[in-house]
C-alpha cells in the first residue's frame, strides 16, 4: 500500500497570562513544506491573539530552508494594538496602564560559509518599536509594554551550528554573534547600537530512554547576553526570561543562563522543567549603575510537550513559570523557547 500522504498544514492554539496582559489567547495556523529533500521542512503562518485587555495582535512569518540547509531566510511582519495593565512597572511597585500601536518588519539571512555548520548572513528590523524587537528575528512574538519609537536598523550575523535538528535538538550545538546598528540615515529616529550573544548546547541523555517513546532525554543550557551602546531608554535591554514580562525590567545590558530538561514520555508527549537565573548590569532608565549583585532575576517552571507533527519537528508546550516578587506566567508556546 501506498504511503500516506502527509498532511501540510499546521493549526494549534496559543495561550499566555502575566501581569501585563492577563489572559491572551490565540491561533496559529502554518503551511510546511520541503523545498529540497535534504532540507529542514520550510513553514510560513499567520499568528493572532488577543487579551482581556483588548489587545490584538497579528503577525506573519516564515522559516525557509533550501539547498541542503545552506541557505536560511526568516521572515516576520507584525501588527498590535496593546494596552498593557502592568501590576509593577520596571519595578517601581506602580499599577501603570499604557497604550501601543505597534508594526515591525524583519528579515535574516544567513548563507553556509564553509561545512561544518559555519554561517554568515545579513539581518535588518524596521519597527516603532525597539525594546524587545530585535527578539523578534528568533520566532518569538514578544509584546511589549514601554513608548517606544521608529527605529530601523541592520546587522551582521556569525552561527555555527551543529544541531541535529532545527526546531527540537537532541545534540550539537547552536552559537551566534549578531548586531543591530540603528542609524537615522535608515529611517529611524535615533543612533545605536545593539550587539548579541547567544550560546545554546543541546545533550541527548541515552542511557535514560523512558519506556517505548524511542526518544531519549535531552537537556538544552543556553547563555545569552544582550548589550547596548548610546541607546535612548526604548532600546535598553530587558529581562528575558520565563515568568517575566518583556519590557518590565531594563537596563543597558543584561545576561542570563537558562537550562531545559525535556524529557519524552511517548512517542509524542512528554515533560520539561526550566530554570536558569537572568542579571541586569550597567544604567537602568532611572540612572542607578546596576551589576549582577543588584540585579537578579531567577526563573523557574515545569509543563508537558506535545508533537504536532514529528516529520517537520513540530511542537507545543504548555508550561508554568514564576519568578521573583509578583512575576509568574502561563503559556502554551509553539515549539521550545531556544
Amino acid at each position: 500500500a501506498p504511503a500516506a500522504k502527509t498532511k501540510p498544514w499546521l493549526i494549534t492554539p496559543t495561550l499566555s497570562a502575566d501581569p501585563k496582559l492577563g489572559a491572551n489567547v490565540g491561533g496559529l495556523i502554518a503551511y510546511l513544506k520541503k523545498l529540497d529533500a535534504e532540507s529542514t521542512p520550510s513553514m510560513t503562518g499567520l499568528t493572532v491573539s488577543y487579551s482581556d485587555t483588548d489587545s490584538m495582535t497579528g503577525a506573519l512569518f516564515s522559516q525557509l530552508y533550501w539547498k541542503a540547509d545552506t541557505r536560511r531566510l526568516s521572515l516576520l511582519a507584525v501588527g498590535a494594538e496593546i494596552n498593557n495593565e502592568y501590576d509593577d512597572f520596571l519595578g517601581t511597585g506602580q499599577r501603570v496602564e499604557t497604550q501601543d500601536n505597534v508594526h515591525t518588519f524583519g528579515f535574516r539571512y544567513l548563507q553556509q560559509l564553509r561545512p561544518g555548520g559555519w554561517f554568515v548572513g545579513l539581518q535588518g528590523i524596521n519597527t516603532n518599536y525597539t525594546v524587545g524587537a530585535d527578539g523578534l528575528l528568533d520566532g518569538a512574538l514578544n509584546q511589549i509594554g514601554l513608548s517606544g519609537f521608529d527605529a530601523a536598523g541592520l546587522g551582521l550575523v556569525f552561527q555555527h551550528d551543529t544541531m541535529d535538528n532545527q526546531r527540537d535538538p537532541s545534540i550539537g550545538h547552536l552559537h551566534t554573534l549578531h548586531n543591530f546598528a540603528y542609524r537615522e540615515g535608515l529611517g529611524g529616529e535615533a543612533s545605536f547600537d545593539v550587539g548579541f550573544a547567544d550560546f545554546r548546547w543541546y545533550r541527548s541523555l541515552e542511557r535514560f530512554e523512558i519506556g517505548g517513546s524511542g526518544r531519549s532525554p535531552v537537556i538544552a543550557i543556553q547563555l545569552k547576553g544582550r548589550f547596548t551602546a548610546d541607546a535612548p531608554l526604548s532600546g535598553y535591554s530587558s529581562v528575558n526570561l520565563p515568568g517575566y514580562t518583556v519590557g518590565n525590567y531594563l537596563s543597558r545590558h543584561y545576561s542570563h543562563v537558562l537550562m531545559d530538561a525535556r524529557i519524552p514520555l511517548t512517542a509524542k508527549l512528554g515533560l520539561v522543567a526550566f530554570g536558569g537565573v537572568g542579571c541586569q548590569f550597567g544604567e537602568d532608565i532611572a540612572g542607578r549603575d546596576l551589576d549582577c549583585g543588584d540585579a537578579t532575576f531567577p526563573s523557574i517552571g515545569v509543563g508537558v510537550s506535545y508533537m504536532l507533527k514529528a516529520e517537520a519537528s513540530v511542537l507545543i508546550r504548555l508550561e508554568i513559570a514564576k519568578g521573583k516578587s509578583d512575576n509568574e506566567a502561563l503559556y502554551l508556546r509553539f515549539g521550545h523557547s531556544f
